[in-house]
């Protein structure tokens, strides 16, 4: 028998569930451990994330054709236009490269036995952490905390002024102080406020609001309090530390409340330390190399490398991120 048969993975049914009928993905047994960090780390109405829907969705399609996703969007009414605008959309395309690495991992696997934890379950976690992560990490819309604040004070001296100027090169160039002129540009950015608004608290689907929300300028769509912080030009992708951050915390959150057993039939020794797991996990899905799969260096010193890195960032705040998929502020 071969280490691969060692450990199944049941798969995951395509549910077809839009996300915003993510509570039909509740009796779904391989999503249980899935739900319960979702709705600890992605809430939505109600306390049922819309996340898990989001995923089951993602994980269904992972391996069809750009031709064959557009029409299951069709089947599932989630996607109201041609096939043309549906191929001009940004597509990432969930990861489960590493499944077989996960499976022959035997120090990992008896870990997880150990925690009494179901593996098709928790495999299906591990993709969630991991595609959720990469999903705010990885060509992810920026977030300026302090747009929201400057757009409300603008907002408010634009309609008590008497005066604009512009500046080209930190020089004046400019000055309006023709009333008529001054309420014209007061009236074009109230309309542009009042649209907007109307947009993101309609009752549309996100597909319609995306289009809308592109028709006045902007490239994109999150439905959130902070929406008005997100900007659609500015990319970035988060360093591989803050990744390994994230992915820690969401972990840890789920395991700390468990406690691992001796197994008895095992003649090797099976580690419970639940940094270790997560260390592992990190080195399972590519973040770190096998320094992280090692429980103890070639000195015999026990691996602190994940500990030491989380000190470094005990007194920071993580940063302010947006999911393109997920639909929410991190």
């Amino acid at each position: 028998m071969s280490k691969e048969e060692l450990h199944q993975i049941e798969e995951l049914p395509d549910l077809k569930v839009a996300w915003h009928e993510s509570y039909k993905c509740l009796a779904e047994p391989l999503l249980e451990y899935v739900w319960e960090v979702a709705n600890h780390f992605l809430p939505d109405y109600e306390d049922v994330s819309a996340a898990p829907a989001i995923f089951a969705n993602r994980y269904a399609e992972r391996n069809l054709s750009i031709e064959e996703r557009y029409e299951r969007t069709q089947e599932m009414k989630t996607f109201k236009g041609t096939l043309e605008e549906y191929k001009k959309r940004e597509y990432r395309k969930l990861d489960d490269s590493f499944k077989e690495k996960f499976l022959t991992n035997e120090d990992l696997q008896n870990t997880i036995e150990a925690y009494k934890l179901d593996v098709s379950k928790f495999w299906y976690l591990l993709l969630f952490i991991y595609d959720f992560i990469e999903d705010i990490g990885t060509n992810a819309p920026a977030l300026n905390k302090s747009v929201l604040e400057d757009f409300s004070y603008f907002h408010t001296n634009l309609s008590e002024t008497t005066s604009i100027t512009l500046k080209k090169n930190n020089k004046k160039s400019y000055v309006v102080e023709r009333e008529d002129t001054i309420r014209i540009i007061q009236a074009a950015l109230q309309h542009f406020v009042n649209t907007y608004s109307d947009i993101i608290h309609s009752e549309q689907d996100r597909e319609t609001m995306i289009k809308q929300l592109k028709d006045i300028g902007l490239e994109g769509f999150i439905r959130n309090d902070l929406s008005s912080k997100i900007s659609f030009t500015d990319k970035f992708s988060l360093d591989i530390s803050y990744k390994k951050w994230k992915f820690t915390d969401m972990f840890l959150f789920f395991i700390e409340r468990r406690k691992a057993t001796t197994i008895s039939n095992k003649k090797i020794k099976v580690s419970k330390d639940k940094m270790m797991l997560v260390s592992r996990l990190i080195y399972t899905v590519g973040y770190d190399g096998k320094r992280y799969n090692e429980e103890y260096d070639s000195e015999g010193n026990k691996n602190r490398m994940l500990s030491n890195l989380l000190r470094r960032y005990k007194n920071e705040k993580f940063p302010s991120v947006i999911a393109n998929n997920y639909m929410v502020v991190s």
